[in-house]
């Protein structure tokens, strides 16, 4: 783990990718990966994975992405648009998600991100789109 990973993973403690368990393994400007161990609380009533879970991994690697290519600038990111997709149903072991960057613009950038689980299958799939915002005076 790196340290702007690290970094990540302190800061999101008390957030809600911390709270499911999603962990930031790689951090860059290119790419993002997080693990998320499945547990029993990850599953919805029918005993596979929830799509929430899936959305909440794709929405956060892509979000902290994003910021490492606007912070330097003083700016900050915000989702405004999640497209994923749930594309095999898993029910535990491990899932990996990898973020890189489709575009990055001066005011919106893209991201794709992949989830896959312990046997390299393609559990998800999913583009979020981000807008580029002005840090407020008091952040």
């Amino acid at each position: 783990m790196d340290e702007i990973a690290a970094g990540f993973n302190e800061s999101q403690k008390s957030s809600f990718a911390g709270d499911i368990g999603l962990v930031v393994e790689t951090a860059t400007k290119e790419r993002m990966v997080g693990t998320l161990e499945i547990q029993p609380r990850h599953l919805q009533p029918f005993g596979i994975v929830h799509g929430g879970v899936y959305c909440t991994i794709v929405e956060s690697l892509a979000s902290m992405g994003a910021f490492l290519n606007v912070a330097d600038d003083g700016k900050l990111v915000a989702g405004i648009e999640n497209h994923t997709s749930f594309l095999r149903s898993i029910s535990g072991g491990k899932v990996t998600g990898v973020a890189v960057p489709v575009n990055i613009g001066r005011t919106t950038h893209l991201w794709d991100v992949e989830v896959r689980d312990d046997r390299e299958r393609l559990v998800a799939k999913g583009s979020v789109r981000m807008a580029v915002l002005e840090a407020p005076a008091s952040a």
